[in-house]
């Protein structure tokens, strides 16, 4: 674990990354990763497959959450599915049901939810994975971890590209028959690929690139020939 990593944030990273690695056991798990676009610009966790990227967000007890919507909004242009994985102390309390509640106090029932400015449109995951639930309640929304099923056939956000160095954008060209040239500049080198490549070929590539490549801490590189 790096020194800098708190023992809090890698047990949430940890438990994480076992769930990542249950559901896409082909998935090249990588830490820490950069994005050059705008935005919040270091992902925690990313999941690569060959064509699919998940990416997520670690916010331990520890943390705060003031960054964290801009973070998956960021996280959004790069990858398939986003995740944010925090902890329970986050959740908010709010007044509910019996079929609903967490808890019951004084003749009340209340539930915990996730913070209003989380985008639900993300999965989140609430360390640890629990039932909070009565059991009253029908239904523990926050209990699961769950991810959606593999994308078949759908190409990255157009910002995944950034997720690349120069060197590995000149190899995307390459591969795909881009002209490109030792002097040529990543926006002009995106724009080119932007403009000749397909999605699919671009996604194919993007993952292919960064299952490669050689990271700090990361699983072990897998490399695979070019479909070109």
């Amino acid at each position: 674990m790096p020194a800098y990593r708190s023992s809090a944030e890698a047990e949430i990273r940890d438990a994480a990354v076992a769930r990542l690695r249950q559901r896409r056991p082909n998935a090249r798990i990588i830490h820490e990763i950069n994005v050059s676009s705008h935005g919040p610009n270091r992902i925690d966790v990313l999941a690569v497959d060959r064509a699919e990227i998940i990416a997520c967000e670690v916010k331990s007890a520890k943390d705060k959450l003031d960054r964290l919507p801009a973070q998956i909004a960021s996280m959004f242009g790069a990858a398939h599915h986003v995740i944010a994985a925090i902890h329970e102390k986050f959740l908010v309390e709010q007044e509910t049901n019996q079929w609903a509640a967490h808890e019951e106090r004084a003749g009340k029932f209340f539930m915990r939810k996730v913070p209003e400015g989380i985008s639900h449109k993300c999965e989140i995951w609430v360390y640890p994975e629990r039932r909070r639930a009565l059991p009253t309640a029908h239904h523990d929304h926050l209990e699961k971890w769950a991810l959606p099923h593999p994308v078949f056939e759908r190409p990255l956000p157009a910002s995944a590209i950034d997720l690349l160095w120069r060197d590995e954008l000149q190899q995307l060209c390459s591969s795909l028959r881009v002209s490109a040239t030792r002097q040529s500049v990543m926006t002009d080198m995106i724009a080119a690929l932007r403009w000749h490549c397909t999605g699919k070929e671009l996604t194919r590539g993007i993952c292919r690139l960064l299952r490669a490549r050689q990271c700090k801490e990361a699983d072990p590189e897998i490399v695979e020939r070019s479909a070109a």
